[in-house]
């Protein structure tokens, strides 16, 4: 028996006959007991006790609908890069789009600002096509890990804009299967946040740039990039940012002046090159990075009386 088989069937919220009945209703794949540090950037995570892989919109439709007919709660994973699930695991369902909904394109034809990608794309790709086709206005997002649904939900963005400022409309699948359209000025976007109807799942995007010169779009794409390499730490496993800015103030400025760089718990780690972000040091739990997490808020707070807020999404049991 290894360390996930340790779950009771009884503790479960799926029985092993729902799971059949999953497989039956979903044309993708289904896996069970599957640990999540093999699906998130940080590397750290108990098991989850069922993942589901839809091939496409109808089949991601009918997951939702069956796990709302059966009344079982399900969180949509992203690339996991913002991601921090606890050794407990998780007891939810998992919905992963991974399996598909990577399709980008430039829509509209001729002189045509838009691009659409759908929620898997990886945002690198987005940037390698708005350059292909020179579009200017995602530059910003060189360098940030994740795929478009996940940049989306979360705001993804920096000091030189966010993704809402590109973003012109999305589809979206709510949770009794019913599917519409948002534009971004009837979307509740915050910092680091899109508010969504609990248990939508964004499926694709519309984005709305510039036209400019590819080589110019380039240029700025490789000076974010190299900026990136020289101040954040890229070698080892970590969710990035691991808290918000508080009113404008870099939390990494923060936690630097607090003293904590190289602060260690267990496998965790508080980077040297920049303060908000922990470092999986190969052999990290869960645990340490939380443990790791309130030290560096009691700290700031000491000094500062600023309460840090996590960027990352904490999920999962203790």
């Amino acid at each position: 028996m290894n360390s996930f088989d340790i779950l009771k069937d009884e503790e479960k919220l799926i029985s092993e006959k729902q799971i059949k009945e999953l497989r039956r209703v979903v044309k993708g794949n289904i896996l069970t007991n599957q640990p999540m540090r093999e699906y998130t950037s940080l590397r750290v995570g108990g098991p989850a006790d069922v993942i589901v892989f839809p091939e496409d919109t109808d089949d991601v439709t009918r997951t939702i609908k069956f796990l709302n007919g059966e009344r079982l709660p399900y969180f949509i994973l992203g690339n996991g890069t913002n991601l921090l699930v606890r050794d407990g695991g998780i007891r939810t369902v998992v919905i992963s789009l991974s399996d598909g909904f990577r399709h980008i394109v430039k829509v509209g034809g001729g002189q045509s600002e838009l691009l659409f990608a759908e929620a898997f794309a990886p945002l690198v790709s987005l940037i390698r096509l708005s350059i292909d086709c020179g579009l200017s206005g995602l530059e910003f997002a060189a360098g940030i890990p994740g795929t478009v649904g996940g940049g989306l939900v979360m705001n993804a963005g920096g000091s030189l804009g966010e993704l809402k400022d590109v973003t012109l409309l999305m589809t979206i699948l709510n949770r009794t299967g019913g599917i519409s359209v948002k534009r971004r000025e009837d979307s509740d976007f915050s910092y680091r946040n899109l508010r969504l109807a609990s248990g939508s799942i964004i499926l694709s995007a519309i984005f709305r740039l510039k036209p400019g010169n590819k080589s110019h779009i380039s240029e700025r794409v490789q000076a974010i990039l190299g900026r990136r390499k020289e101040t954040q730490p890229l070698d080892l496993p970590n969710a990035g940012s691991i808290f918000k800015n508080p009113k404008g103030v870099p939390a990494g400025k923060l936690i630097d002046e607090a003293g904590l760089k190289g602060m260690r718990i267990g496998g965790a780690k508080v980077s040297e090159r920049h303060g908000n972000f922990i470092l999986n040091l190969g052999n990290a739990t869960a645990s340490d990075v939380l443990g790791l997490m309130k030290e560096i808020r009691d700290s700031v707070y000491r000094e500062t009386g600023l309460v840090l807020e996590p960027e990352v999404k904490i999920i999962g049991e203790e």
